[in-house]
């Protein structure tokens, strides 16, 4: 993971005390140097977002980095007013669910544990795994957003509010009604 943290050159970047939109309106002037700053700010919180959705570090770690460029690419089109972590946690989602349609991967951390436990493991992970494709099949992208900061990133609904820039109410109306079309089909 040591490699997951970048630095921004020098011991402190003329942008370190910037607010997210000011440094969003900096990159788009062409200060590259801004965007530093995001990733540092970042990163770390994107790689945890993604481990937990892939369960795979490595993948984890390649979809952080793509999801930072993208997010580079793209920074014109963030509109204004939005907040930068929402955008970038719906960035990295989507290239999540486009990496789990291409390819399915099959952690296999834990061969050394007794065939019985590793079993179980994988049975309790395969039924994660499908609670979790029935939810990407199943709600909008921000619905399942904010259930995946909920229940794998375990945020209290105040900071998913301020991530997806909805306020808390909105937050929890969301997640009751992602439950509610969810119960059905377990």
């Amino acid at each position: 993971m040591n490699q997951l943290k970048t630095k921004v050159k020098g011991a402190l970047s003329p942008f370190d005390s910037c607010a997210d939109s000011e440094l969003v309106d900096r990159v788009r002037l062409g200060e590259t140097a801004a965007f530093d700053v995001i990733d540092h700010r970042y990163r770390e919180t994107l790689y945890r977002f993604l481990l937990r959705f892939t369960f795979n570090s490595e993948l984890a770690e390649e979809l952080t980095q793509r999801t930072l460029i993208r997010a580079f690419e793209m920074i014109g089109q963030l509109q204004s007013g939005e907040k930068l972590a929402g955008w970038l946690h719906r960035i990295a989602f989507r290239m999540a669910v486009a990496e789990k349609r291409c390819k399915k991967t099959v952690p296999l951390d834990g061969l050394s544990e007794p065939v019985t436990q590793q079993e179980n493991r994988l049975e309790i992970e395969e039924e994660k795994q499908n609670i979790w494709k029935l939810a990407e099949q199943h709600l909008s992208p921000e619905e399942l957003t904010i259930l995946i900061l909920r229940y794998r990133e375990d945020l209290p609904l105040a900071q998913i509010a301020e991530k997806t820039g909805k306020n808390e109410g909105a937050v929890r109306v969301q997640l009751h009604r992602a439950r509610k079309k969810l119960q059905p089909f377990l």
